[in-house]
């Protein structure tokens, strides 16, 4: 991996865990409107919508670790949508757990 792929993959890594670890859990617990206020949900639903379904059945843990950086990307788009939009939250959040039913 170049030292610059590096980086860029990092910058990613730690924007993601940003929005699920900080962001949007103190978000979700003063917005009711939010299914979920668990960071591991976040990310449950955000890699989920990543890879069009459950997300370990296609890409090994930890997700961050063994994501493409177009993953990774998705997922920040996902979590940045349910920031700015947090109604979108319950529909990805369903989405999520029909992949979960059906696996």
């Amino acid at each position: 991996m170049t030292n610059e792929r590096f980086h860029r993959r990092r910058r990613l890594v730690e924007t993601m865990e940003h929005l699920a670890e900080v962001e949007l859990p103190a978000q979700a617990k003063s917005d009711a409107r939010y299914p979920v206020t668990e960071d591991h949900c976040f990310k449950r639903i955000a890699f989920d919508a990543a890879v069009g379904r459950k997300w370990d059945a296609s890409v090994q843990r930890p997700f961050y670790r063994y994501a493409t950086d177009e993953q990774l990307a998705t997922a920040i788009d996902v979590l940045r949508s349910m920031r700015e939009q947090p109604d979108r939250a319950n529909a990805l959040n369903r989405k999520s757990l029909s992949y979960r039913r059906s696996s």
